[in-house]
């Protein structure tokens, strides 16, 4: 079958102006571009449907619904140096992201995606939720690290009381561990306010969980969606050994739980004189939300847990997707994927 997707680079947000104009790309354009990058899509397909043209992004190798264009809109794309392949009236971007600012995220196990959109904020509040032993201080700590280019003045507060000290101290980022109490939750969403990059830690299963526990703390649902920019929540699994890991057909109950078809390759542990074990370490497997304008009038809102799940995760993979993504790339291994899938 043809392949019809040629290189291309998907424009960042600062070199758009250049690529598009003085203006730089507005209305439907910018906001595919935008969402492009935030869902760490491969691929951008355009369809014509109807009087419309459908938008998905591939992401993990799946095609996903992502929005509509108009028909007739002037997407300028091989005008302004982006190269495409079409047929009849399809539209195929292969979207080659460069090299990133961010390695020490995606050494994380962020991808290239979500670390430029993650490691992009400069201001409002980010959350970042996880249990006990999920890696999420060491999230908080690379976030808060690779704003540091000296021109910045960083900073860390594990209690209420630390944390008025430190607003009167000038900072251009905070870090705060443990957002713990109603106290600490105010003063976070005082500081987002301000202007201030707050990178703050919740107790929290999951990424919708993270917003739910703020409103726990009673913190305000409009100061909160006005604030908010991203929650992160995080688990880690265990990295197979690249060296000596052993494909082999995903079979039974763990095949069933992770939806996979029957026969669907997956990786197991081996071992070998490298890794003894079968693995190398472990990697965070991540889920991210992206808060736009939709899901502000759903916090402000207050609502439910339900349907913040269906718009956050619309175009973007939840925990346990992402953990299957890992699995079919033969990053971890099956069984650790249901772990995480699980909770």
């Amino acid at each position: 079958m043809m392949d019809l997707a040629q290189e291309a680079t998907l424009p960042s947000a600062e070199e758009r102006p250049a690529l598009f104009g003085e203006a730089g790309a507005s209305g439907p354009v910018a906001e595919m571009l935008d969402r492009a990058v935030a869902a760490g899509a491969s691929h951008v397909h355009l369809d014509r449907d109807g009087d419309a043209l459908r938008v998905r992004f591939r992401v993990a190798g799946r095609l996903l619904d992502a929005m509509r264009l108009p028909a007739g809109a002037d997407l300028g794309f091989e005008r302004n140096g982006i190269s495409v392949a079409t047929l009849d009236e399809r539209i195929v971007l292969h979207l080659a992201p460069r090299d990133t600012r961010y390695p020490a995220l995606e050494a994380l196990g962020m991808t290239p995606g979500l670390a430029r959109t993650i490691g992009g904020i400069t201001g409002g509040l980010v959350l970042v939720a996880g249990p006990p032993r999920s890696g999420r201080s060491t999230t908080l700590a690379t976030l808060l690290a690779q704003s540091d280019d000296g021109a910045h003045n960083l900073l860390a507060a594990a209690s209420a009381a630390e944390l008025h000290a430190v607003l009167r101290q000038d900072p251009d980022a905070i870090l705060i561990d443990s957002v713990a109490d109603r106290e600490m939750a105010a003063l976070a969403l005082q500081a987002a306010e301000a202007g201030h990059l707050v990178l703050a830690g919740v107790d929290a299963g999951d990424a919708v969980g993270a917003i739910l526990r703020l409103r726990a703390l009673r913190a305000d649902p409009f100061q909160l969606a006005s604030t908010l920019r991203a929650v992160l929540s995080q688990r880690l699994v265990k990295r197979l050994c690249g060296g000596c890991r052993r494909p082999v057909q995903a079979q039974g109950s763990t095949s069933s739980l992770l939806g996979f078809d029957a026969g669907t390759v997956v990786y197991a542990a081996e071992g070998c004189g490298a890794c003894e074990s079968g693995f190398t370490g472990r990697t965070a497997v991540f889920e991210a939300i992206h808060v736009d304008a939709a899901l502000r009038r759903l916090i402000n809102d207050n609502g439910d847990s339900a349907i913040i799940s269906r718009h956050a995760f619309l175009s973007a993979p939840n925990l346990g997707s992402a953990a299957r993504t890992l699995v079919r790339e033969g990053v971890t291994t099956a069984e650790e994927a249901v772990r995480v899938s699980r909770g």
